[in-house]
């Protein structure tokens, strides 16, 4: 197959076109050109703020996997999450028909659910808490709404996690491996099922195989907290994790509910069940704790 994948260094992205560079014709779409870029791989630098360069761009393609998008932090300015997660999916839907693809595959995040305390089901309506989740939200909209006949998947991730990863997972471990406090939502707070990086990876190539319009839950197959992950981290190098709950008025909206995806669907359709366990893949973080940068705190995505 001839893909495009945007956000090609991304977490999910750059994981992406590793696993299919060898089975497939790639082109990386990317904001910044990599420093160690794959040679199989035709590498597009493309700024997503801007119209898509259609000279650049493949006049044919079999599937694009979109990836790209912007997370809203305090040196982003908000029209950016914008441009790049709606008006930039708008013009990849376009060009996606011009280009006769088959299949377009977005990739969305949990947190357009908000967060509730039962499993989120693919049919549950949007309730974003803060604007990368609501430009997410606008953005599903956007690919079920576009013209064409090719098959539009999206994909909801839920904190998928491993060494790289920007979301909490790999700070709340290096806190709890060097002994520092760590802060968790008084009732200890939120339950979520994360999903290791390659398995993420497995269950998104599966669904370039899907046919017609679905939506798809993305995520692991247990349940734990940021306590519990903390926990076990600390186990690991024969510590006892420092926790300090904190009121839920002072966490983010995201964290003084649960954020559990149902993956009935995921198992259904793709055929598939994670095999990375939460052991094996926090084991996995604690060894690569010394490089870990400390992440922000942010949604489930």
């Amino acid at each position: 197959m001839r893909i495009l994948i945007t956000g090609a260094t991304g977490f999910i992205g750059r994981h992406l076109v590793a696993r299919l560079q060898t089975d497939h014709e790639i082109y990386a779409l990317v904001r910044r050109l990599p420093t160690q870029p794959h040679p199989a791989v035709r590498y597009l630098q493309q700024d997503l703020t801007a119209p898509l360069n259609r000279d650049l761009l493949p006049t044919h393609l079999d599937a694009i996997i979109h990836q790209a998008a912007v997370i809203d932090t305090p040196s982003v300015d908000d029209a950016t999450p914008f441009l790049v997660n709606v008006v930039a999916t708008w013009r990849l839907l376009n060009y996606a028909t011009q280009a006769q693809v088959r299949t377009f595959l977005h990739a969305s995040t949990g947190g357009v659910y908000g967060c509730r305390n039962r499993p989120f089901h693919e049919s549950d309506p949007h309730n974003p808490l803060d604007l990368y989740s609501l430009t997410k939200a606008q953005a599903e909209l956007a690919v079920q709404s576009a013209p064409g006949t090719f098959s539009k998947i999206i994909l909801r991730y839920f904190f998928p996690y491993g060494p790289g990863t920007p979301n909490p997972i790999p700070s709340y471990i290096q806190r709890a491996v060097t002994g520092a406090t760590i802060a968790i939502p008084e009732g200890g707070g939120p339950r979520f099922n994360p999903i290791h990086i390659d398995d993420a990876v497995e269950a998104t190539v599966r669904a370039l195989a899907l046919q017609g319009e679905h939506i798809l839950n993305i995520a692991g197959s247990e349940i734990t907290t940021f306590g519990g992950i903390a926990q076990q981290a600390a186990q690991l190098v024969g510590r006892t994790a420092q926790i300090e709950e904190v009121p839920l008025a002072a966490t983010i909206p995201y964290y003084r509910a649960d954020l559990v995806a149902a993956t009935e669907q995921m198992t259904k359709l793709l055929h598939f069940r994670p095999k990375i366990s939460l052991a094996t893949g926090i084991g996995e973080l604690v060894g690569a704790s010394a490089n870990v940068v400390v992440a922000p705190d942010k949604s489930g995505s």
